[in-house]
């Protein structure tokens, strides 16, 4: 778990949006637009990666899907 509460929320809420769009965006193409492994992205949105690197990318990985598609 991240340390902060929201961090936690959004990461849950990318979860659920890629189960059910996957043919708008998947964890490959999460990935390659943030250049970072498709792993580690993996890693971050389940929250077994829970540094500061996961947590900034899980932030931008929300940031991007809000602005985006309005999640």
């Amino acid at each position: 778990m991240f340390i902060h509460m929201e961090t936690n929320k959004k990461a849950e809420a990318i979860k659920a949006w890629l189960a059910n769009h996957k043919k708008q965006e998947t964890q490959t193409t999460l990935s390659a637009k943030f250049g970072k492994s498709r792993t580690f992205l993996n890693r971050a949105i389940n929250k077994q990666d829970v540094g500061l690197g996961a947590e900034n990318l899980v932030n931008g990985i929300y940031e991007y899907l809000h602005e985006k598609y309005g999640i």
